[in-house]
């Protein structure tokens, strides 16, 4: 019912969405929004005991949830002795067992809640679960204190960029977020497309721009070719912000940007299944990680999340499978930068315009996700790609294309199921062969 009104909402015209943007988030997502804006902004003054006798409570709680109320835990729990196990300190919780992707794949009917999510997780190993009631209203409590950081407030339009697919649209107003969502697969390094970018910045008075940053990057890199330089100067007196948020950002990405554009960012780690929310107020790949959004820790260099407020699929020790150097303050993990994790992969339609892997493969959300253990991309050629499916069950789940939202991308999609995925010399999965 939630989707359905928001999808509604985000179609009404823009004069009428307009007056829906200045609704005040505490009214639309409840109480909850501001008591936990006002923890998070405190939670930051806090001492280190303080913080540890906050995260101990939080991680016994949802110890003790997760083993009475799901039989994975409780069955789990049991086989490494730890169901009577009492959370007091750090040590404690390091004897709980971590947890795989695969392993709550295939326990999935085990668990229920008030919204399923599919995703294609951080490597490219889809991945379907469940989510609280009350998960979007920490999601976005947290993301405006991010982005306050630079200025933002939810009065203020925003150019998303996304890799959502808007058919023959050029952009799309959603008043829910107060943002123009632009569709990534138009080639703005054409003129006529450019200056409609230009035209609603300039009367907009649009500040920032949010989305992946190899969609920005691209995004920034045709509209460049499509304006000349004075157009582009006027541009550079009103944008002024990044929102960097679901790939690492890689260096030349965020000197180009800042460089040609003169663009200030803020980045964050974070990822679908809301374990570990972290921000990089610096700018220099080290990500302050939210004790009030869940618990992040580090074991033998990979980055470990528990969600301790999703009653209703908790994931607890749960491997993201990104690899990070920690900094340790006392025994809690302080912040810690990315070693290896999502980064901005291409591929090319048959005019060379590039599509960001991230929007096209994670951004869509495919159903595909439900069915398969690892989906990868190949491509040889500009124009045409392999999309392969690893199906480690051996079921037959029917045309593989069925599973995937592919529509408005040009490109000769084939199809290929593996009985493994396909790795690098050294053994690590990629995403693009």
């Amino acid at each position: 019912m939630i989707s359905l009104l928001k999808d509604l909402v985000s179609k009404v015209p823009y004069p009428i969405g307009k007056i829906l943007t200045k609704i005040p988030f505490n009214y639309r997502l409840g109480n909850l929004y501001t008591v936990l804006k006002n923890e998070i902004e405190e939670s930051e003054k806090w001492s280190e005991d303080q913080r540890l006798t906050y995260i101990i409570s939080q991680l016994s709680n949802i110890k003790e949830t997760a083993q009475g109320k799901f039989s994975f835990y409780s069955k789990i729990y049991a086989e490494y002795g730890v169901t009577d196990l009492l959370i007091k300190d750090l040590s404690d919780w390091q004897k709980l067992p971590v947890i795989e992707k695969e392993m709550l794949r295939g326990a999935l009917k085990s668990f229920s809640g008030s919204q399923k999510i599919n995703t294609g997780g951080t490597t490219g190993e889809p991945f379907a679960f469940f989510v609280d009631r009350q998960a979007w209203v920490r999601e976005w409590a947290h993301m405006h204190y991010i982005w306050e950081k630079k200025g933002y407030n939810y009065l203020m339009p925003k150019i998303t960029l996304r890799g959502r697919n808007l058919g023959r649209n050029i952009y799309r107003f959603n008043p829910v977020h107060n943002e123009f969502i632009f569709n990534t697969y138009i080639d703005f390094s054409k003129r006529k497309y450019a200056l409609k970018f230009k035209d609603l910045v300039l009367s907009k008075k649009i500040q920032f721009v949010h989305g992946y940053p190899s969609a920005i990057y691209n995004f920034f890199i045709e509209i460049e070719q499509g304006l000349d330089k004075g157009e582009i100067e006027e541009i550079k007196k009103t944008i002024r912000v990044c929102l960097l948020g679901s790939e690492f950002p890689l260096e030349y990405m965020t000197s180009y940007l800042r460089e040609k554009w003169e663009l200030d960012y803020i980045s964050w780690y974070g990822h679908s299944e809301m374990c570990v929310l972290a921000y990089d107020i610096d700018r220099n790949n080290t990500y302050v990680p939210f004790l009030t959004y869940g618990y992040a820790e580090v074991s033998n260099h990979e980055l470990i999340g528990t969600s301790y407020h999703n009653t209703d699929m908790p994931l607890i020790r749960y491997r993201t499978g990104d690899l990070v150097d920690a900094t340790m303050r006392e025994d809690l993990l302080h912040s810690f930068t990315v070693t290896k994790g999502r980064s901005g992969d291409f591929i090319e339609d048959r005019h060379g315009k590039k599509i960001p892997l991230t929007g096209l493969i994670f951004g869509r959300h495919h159903i595909a996700f439900e069915f398969y253990d690892f989906v990868q991309i190949e491509q040889t050629r500009a124009g045409e790609a392999t999309i392969l499916v690893t199906n480690k069950s051996g079921k037959s789940f029917g045309r593989i294309d069925e599973y995937f939202d592919l529509g408005n991308v040009d490109i000769d999609f084939s199809f290929k199921e593996l009985k493994a995925p396909i790795l690098s010399n050294s053994g690590k999965f990629k995403l693009k062969i």
